[in-house]
């Protein structure tokens, strides 16, 4: 089951916190930007420190293009291992492709501290927009990984949805060209093929489509996907971000407990090197909401040795 703020007792007592926000790429960064934007008003702690921890495993090496699940879960065991050296008190997992591998890692089978993935958040958003609007379907928008884990779905039927109000889209490499520009050409481009693709899934009848976006890079394109959405359809189109959902738990595992001020430290740590192309497009799209984490962006740690991987190409 997915770990939610509210079962994370041993942040309640601490008044500094080290908290680690990963990802496979910067889609996560849009929360780790408004944790570090809502502290400023909400202090929950005296001293908060965020790291972003990237665990993209290599250059030309994604999560989504290596060989197998399999081989998929070691890696982020590894990337978990890496995180300790930080040492948090608590790990967010800002991706649903990590968060379904991490279902599978033999660190969640020890879990030496809480850690909190992202997928329950999704789950229980379009659940309970479901149970509100009787007619409504869902389209649920992710990754190739994501989409072939079948968690979100599976747990959405579990819940008592029927299966044929769930429609399913896997938007390959719509991620990895968001990071070079939310609104460039080329996002635009897939994300049209993309939508066509889901709404031949979805049908003619004129019924609201509620889009979920079960990857963290795709909240910084949302406006793009529900235009091009609401063009093939003929019901109205809602689109459906977890991500806010997450940073709301950081702040509501405290049970309302306040300080006077928060002192919020951010460092980013990667194992590739970013393109400036890529660190400019999201550090310009969260400064609005926190220029000190756009800062952090620009000035990122790159650690080449941040995880070992390199002895299971090897094998």
């Amino acid at each position: 089951m997915t770990t939610t703020g509210k079962d994370i007792p041993s942040l309640l007592s601490k008044d500094e916190v080290v908290v680690l926000v990963t990802d496979s790429g910067l889609g996560g960064f849009s929360i780790f930007s408004q944790i570090a934007a809502r502290a400023k008003h909400d202090p929950i702690f005296s001293r908060l420190s965020l790291i972003y921890y990237n665990a993209w495993p290599g250059p030309n090496r994604g999560y989504n293009s290596l060989k197998d699940m399999d081989t998929r879960v070691r890696v982020f065991d590894r990337a978990l291992e890496g995180m300790l050296r930080f040492t948090p008190h608590m790990i967010l997992i800002a991706c649903n492709t990590l968060s379904v591998l991490y279902e599978r890692t033999r660190f969640r089978r020890r879990k030496p501290i809480p850690v909190v993935d992202i997928v329950g958040f999704g789950v229980d958003m379009v659940y309970e927009r479901l149970l509100q609007n009787t007619d409504a379907r869902a389209l649920l928008l992710g990754t190739a990984t994501t989409i072939e884990s079948d968690r979100h779905r599976s747990r959405l039927i579990e819940k008592g949805i029927p299966a044929n109000r769930i429609a399913v889209q896997a938007c390959d490499q719509l991620a990895t060209r968001i990071e070079k520009g939310p609104e460039s050409d080329a996002v635009v481009e897939l994300v049209d093929a993309c939508m066509d693709r889901a709404a031949g899934k979805l049908g003619s009848l004129k019924t609201d489509v509620l889009a979920a976006l079960f990857c963290t890079h795709f909240g910084y394109s949302r406006e793009l996907i529900r235009k091009s959405l609401q063009c093939c359809l003929p019901g109205k189109v809602t689109v459906l971000d977890p991500n806010q959902r997450m940073v709301d738990s950081l702040f509501e595992a405290t049970g309302g407990r306040r300080h006077p001020k928060t002192v919020v430290e951010m460092a980013v740590v990667s194992k590739i090197a970013w393109e400036k192309e890529k660190l400019d497009a999201v550090s310009n799209r969260v400064a609005p909401g926190s220029p000190e984490a756009a800062d952090a962006l620009r000035r990122y740690q790159w650690i080449p040795d941040l995880f070992d991987i390199d002895d299971m190409f090897n094998e």
